[in-house]
């Protein structure tokens, strides 16, 4: 049988002395539900100078959790270079110190009490279930056929990947700003969908791009995905990076902007009337349905406005976005601020069965 590479060996020859970590602050939260997760950090998109994430859009790369927490030290950005360049330049060894690894953190777990759960794309967004190799049987398997039993869990934002690609191995589909249509696809599966949105500002309901509204749970109280009910979306706040977005990727409140009373809207006009609150423009009354956004971000949607048949104003605004002022853009379109049984709404004028599917939601 082919022997896994030892420690000493690794952190000499790839310079990184482990691939698993169990000191994730987030995963430690699982611990209070009696599991132990072990999780593997890689360089995010092309850091390392291979590409790990292929379906990671500017907001996301932007926003990456890779420079969170601890992650933002030097040591720790080595280390994850490191496991990428070991990981891409000799696939084999790399596999094999990672089951190495994976049994040692389940009898580690397990003299606990505990349960062993994994997450093995924790800054990165590789098809596992696609990587197979030889442990000196003359079996060829991916790592999951390897622990049939023992539960691995990841985000991706790679479309159509499903839910579970293997039995024991759940997926959870990532939001970001230019994905909507793989959104709307995942969750017209039943796959739950995971929504960044700005600290303090995670809605109890969301709607998806085409329509489909599903409970919000917190997504930061635990990172245990497949624990979660199916048909939510997962609420995370924004963090590093991430407090700071315009791009899109991190949504600002509920629907079409951070709306849930049509009193607090009122009041907000009267800080900010350049974005919150109907206004005239000519003789027509907007309303805004995007807002914090960049401006390639706020022309792209106005301009989908605009192909639906419905015109659509980019308006400058200086909102506070992680405790700043920053320069951000909100899209306007005719309509009216009105209420009905549930609280406020935005009543879009005109074409309104057409523009639910282009708000970015």
């Amino acid at each position: 049988m082919e022997q896994a590479i030892s420690t000493k060996e690794m952190a000499s020859k790839w310079g990184t002395s482990s691939l698993l970590g169990t000191s994730n602050y987030k995963t430690l939260k699982g611990e209070k539900l009696g599991y132990q997760t072990a999780i593997m950090h890689l360089a995010p998109a092309s850091l390392s100078g291979k590409n790990t994430c292929q379906s990671a859009s500017d907001g996301c790369a932007s926003a990456c959790l890779n420079t969170s927490g601890l992650g933002c030290t030097s040591t720790s950005q080595n280390a994850r270079i490191n496991r990428t360049k070991f990981f891409f330049e000799d696939q084999q060894n790399f596999m094999l110190r990672l089951k190495k690894e994976i049994e040692s953190k389940i009898n580690s777990a397990e003299r606990r009490g505990m349960t062993p759960a994994f997450r093995l794309n924790g800054t990165s967004d590789i098809k596992w279930e696609k990587v197979k190799f030889d442990d000196g049987f003359g079996v060829t398997q991916n790592i999951f056929e390897y622990f049939p039993d023992v539960q691995f869990y990841d985000y991706t934002k790679v479309p159509n990947r499903g839910k579970t690609p293997e039995p024991n191995y759940s997926l959870t589909y990532s939001r970001s700003e230019n994905n909507d249509r793989f959104v709307a696809d995942a969750m017209e599966d039943g796959q739950n969908i995971a929504v960044v949105f700005g600290k303090g500002e995670v809605p109890d309901k969301w709607t998806g791009p085409r329509g489909l509204t599903w409970p919000v749970l917190d997504g930061d109280y635990t990172d245990l995905r497949f624990l979660d009910k199916p048909k939510r979306v997962v609420g995370l706040s924004a963090k590093g990076k991430g407090a700071f977005d315009t791009s899109g990727f991190v949504l600002y409140g509920n629907g079409v902007l951070d709306m849930t009373k049509l009193d607090q809207y009122k009041n907000r006009a009267l800080r900010d009337p350049s974005i919150i609150g109907q206004r005239k423009i000519g003789n027509d009354t907007f309303v805004p349905i995007q807002s914090k956004v960049n401006k390639k971000t706020a022309s792209a949607t106005a301009e989908l406005l605009r192909q639906s048949g419905r015109r659509a104003r980019v308006v400058e605004h200086k909102p506070t976005i992680g405790g700043r002022k920053k320069t951000a853009f909100a899209v306007y379109t005719p309509g009216v601020f009105a209420r009905n049984n549930s609280g406020a709404k935005v009543a879009l004028i005109r074409r309104s069965d057409r523009i639910r599917s282009y708000q970015r939601n």
